[in-house]
């Protein structure tokens, strides 16, 4: 492949050997497939932008002046240093004072070792390999078949072409968690069409390979390269059929009770602790995918997050589960594809149901919402290949409804693209920000085998000021590509070292309940997602009190050897046999970790929960959408997915985004039917929207108003946030 220039894949093979040493008998650098597979991801899941810049720094690092203007010192080129020279150049970069060296730095590391370490270098049909694996000990996805499915064809069989005029009930944009939820519902009443940009499952089971390279490709927004805009931040979002339930790890959390009330306290009644209607939906959502903290088998790592738990007297609990068989090794594989069958996403049960009832799939993109006089009339849509192509687009009717369930990266691209103005679209984006402390162990741990997050400790979660706002502590799958990408590197040697022991190792996250908000606006005509985040103080504070807290479950353990955190100055702990010893070591540590705090490309963050881009509120100045998910500006266009969320859920959103789409599902049936209950739903909505102008704006008065509201319910909600 002429992908990269013979200049590029110089500088490719230095920093692979600088970022991960060589042995005598295996240099990564020289694996087969390595530079070809790291070409199939760029050449694919970066943009133009993206590819120059890194095409353009391989090109610096293969001569002495660009290598010393990287640097900040006088270097010869970085492709022709020694080995010890190389290590000094990338530790420079790494802690350098100036964000774009270490931001520059963070991205190749991720890429390369994230590629080195999961790439498939055996063809199809064949067993994944990859030729560093062994020296890790890590064995690859495993061949039990557990309790399989027989494939996703029922699926396949309701994908189908459009064309224009083609007009439908409704149209969903996005099969996500809220998406094939409402599509479920909205099939037994009328003409469905479910518009989905990502790689359709399978209808043979057995083609999902699940290697974690290929798993990241084909089931991840940009193949899991997605960052913020900074490079600070990792974002994994699921990207297929089914969204983040095809690829989750099986944690099926309620909406905690003091988020709910605080989403009352800010005018929503509907999610008031008791209400009803949202716990009904909550119920019916947590039976339907089966749901269940019964007979949960826990894996290595989550046995170690009790055992630290309980001799800390740190309150936990067992996390529910719809992974079916939770003591299969396999388990820990469902986040790279459903080869099992052994998790109820989407796929499997809301989406197979909507497919069994006539409902229809088609594979692209919805290009822009058609709205005339206040009112949804149509979408226009187009393959993913004809995006820039607009004489290929086509425009679909649709007689009553349609729904915007593209998740919180895209729902506001959906909505910007289509001229829509309202300002919280595409704000207040909520990431729950996540850190780790990472140990390895006399023993094996296995993290990647079985069930991965079956626990969660609960103990920190509402915050250092009592407010709601703190974190939730548990156990993620700890698999070689994600590892080698999120491991904070200081020098090779120790690099090699911690991923040479991953089978020994444990990590307990920090998922960090955040109070702060980013924003998401598009690229390359808006298509693209591109996410400015930066934790809010308040965050940073308990991002850092739950680091500590997750330090002291770890070293509570028996067998622990070396501890550290994700921080590029990054502090170490051994256990001391000498009391006093090991209390300085401990206090040096916590001391670290208060120093180094969270900067900018210091410290490794990611997330795999978006929310609250397009959020609800009692009126447009608080919110994009109305309590029934329809859009302030525009009648018969709903938001039904996670970006609705008023504020950031506190736990994994799955849940809460189902039950939300449950019930929102539920009252467009209703208000149909044109039940009693429909009824009163329909009055209710015209009283909401009788400060409409007709043209889908609200007037000045009405929106300096809400703003002020907006004002006011903060102060009371985080008045009562303190008391619960």
């Amino acid at each position: 492949m002429d992908y990269f220039s013979k200049a590029q894949i110089r500088s490719i093979s230095a920093l692979v050997d600088a970022l991960y040493p060589p042995d005598l008998d295996l240099r990564l650098s020289e694996q087969p497939l390595f530079i070809e597979r790291l070409a199939e991801g760029a050449q694919t899941h970066l943009d133009s932008r993206d590819v120059f810049e890194l095409k353009a720094l391989l090109n610096v690092l293969d001569t002495s002046a660009g290598t010393t203007l990287l640097y900040g010192y006088p270097s010869a080129a970085f492709t022709t240093l020694n080995q010890d020279a190389k290590g000094k150049v990338m530790e420079a970069l790494s802690r350098s004072r100036v964000g774009l060296r270490r931001k520059a730095f963070n991205g190749l590391k991720r890429l390369l070792m994230g590629t080195a370490m999961s790439y498939n270098a055996n063809g199809p049909g064949q067993a994944p390999h990859n030729p560093i694996w062994a020296s890790l000990k890590y064995p690859g996805p495993p061949s039990e078949s557990g309790n399989v499915t027989e494939g996703y064809d029922f699926i396949g069989k309701a994908y189908c072409e459009v064309n224009d005029n083609d007009t439908f009930d409704y149209i969903i944009i996005g099969s996500g968690c809220g998406g094939s939820v409402v599509a479920r519902q909205l099939c037994k009443i009328g003409k469905c069409l479910v518009i989905e940009k990502g790689t359709p499952l399978p209808s043979d089971l057995k083609n999902v390979s699940q290697c974690e390279s290929e798993g990241m490709c084909d089931f991840y927004e940009k193949g899991s390269l997605l960052t913020t805009n900074d490079g600070s931040l990792m974002i994994l979002a699921g990207a297929a059929l089914g969204g983040g339930s095809t690829v989750n790890w099986g944690c099926c959390l309620d909406t905690p009770e003091y988020v709910r009330e605080e989403w009352n306290q800010m005018g929503l009644p509907q999610f008031a602790p008791g209400n009803k209607e949202f716990s009904r939906s909550m119920a019916e959502v947590k039976e339907y995918m089966g749901v269940t903290d019964k007979g949960i088998t826990h894996n290595g790592m989550n046995k170690k997050l009790i055992e630290g738990c309980e001799k800390n007297k740190f309150k936990w609990k067992v996390a529910p589960q719809n992974i079916k068989d939770t003591s299969l090794k396999s388990a820990g594989w469902t986040c790279f594809g459903p080869r099992q069958g052994n998790k109820q996403g989407g796929g499997v049960t809301w989406l197979r149901e909507y497919s069994e009832n006539g409902g229809k799939f088609f594979q692209g993109i919805a290009v822009k919402v058609i709205h005339r006089d206040g009112k949804a009339v149509g979408v226009v849509v187009c393959k993913s290949s004809e995006k820039n192509s607009p004489s290929k687009w086509r425009t679909l009717l649709v007689r009553r409804k349609v729904i915007c369930s593209a998740g919180s990266l895209h729902t506001p691209l959906v909505l910007q693209r289509s001229g829509f103005k309202n300002s919280n679209i595409g704000k207040n984006l909520h990431l729950h920000p996540v850190s780790c402390v990472m140990a390895t162990f006399k023993d094996e741990i296995l993290g990647y085998e079985g069930a991965p997050m079956t626990t969660v400790c609960t103990e920190f979660q509402k915050g250092v000021l009592n407010d709601g706002y703190g974190p939730k502590l548990e156990c993620p799958s700890v698999h070689t590509g994600v590892m080698a990408a999120a491991l904070p590197w200081t020098n090779g040697n120790d690099f090699k070292e911690a991923l040479e022991s991953s089978s020994k190792m444990m990590a307990v996250i920090v998922l960090q309940r955040d109070i702060g908000g980013g924003t998401v606006t598009g690229k390359n005509n808006g298509f693209d997602p591109v996410i400015d985040y930066v934790p809010d103080k308040r965050d940073e504070n308990n991002i850092k009190e739950g680091l500590k807290r997750a330090f002291d479950i770890i070293k509570a353990c028996d067998g622990v050897g070396k501890v550290w955190t994700c921080h590029v100055n990054q502090p170490l702990y051994e256990p001391k046999s000498d009391p006093t010893s090991d209390r300085a070591s401990v206090d040096a540590f916590n001391a670290a970790i208060d120093e180094n705090g969270v900067g900018v490309n210091s410290l490794g963050l990611f997330c795999a929960h978006q929310m609250g881009s397009c959020r609800m509120g009692s009126n447009p100045g608080t919110g994009a959408v109305d309590e029934d998910g329809e859009l302030w500006e525009c009648e018969n266009l709903h938001v039904i997915d996670a970006s609705v969320f008023p504020s950031a859920s506190g736990a994994n959103p799955m849940v809460t985004t189902m039950s939300i789409a449950q019930m929102l599902g539920a009252r467009i049936v209703e208000m149909h039917k044109g039940s009693e209950l429909g009824k009163k739903l329909l009055k209710r909505r015209k009283l909401r929207r009788d400060g409409d102008t007709g043209n889908g704006k609200f007037s000045t008065s009405i929106l300096v108003a809400g703003a002020l509201v907006a004002v006011l319910v903060a102060v009371v909600g985080r008045t009562v946030g303190k008391k619960f």
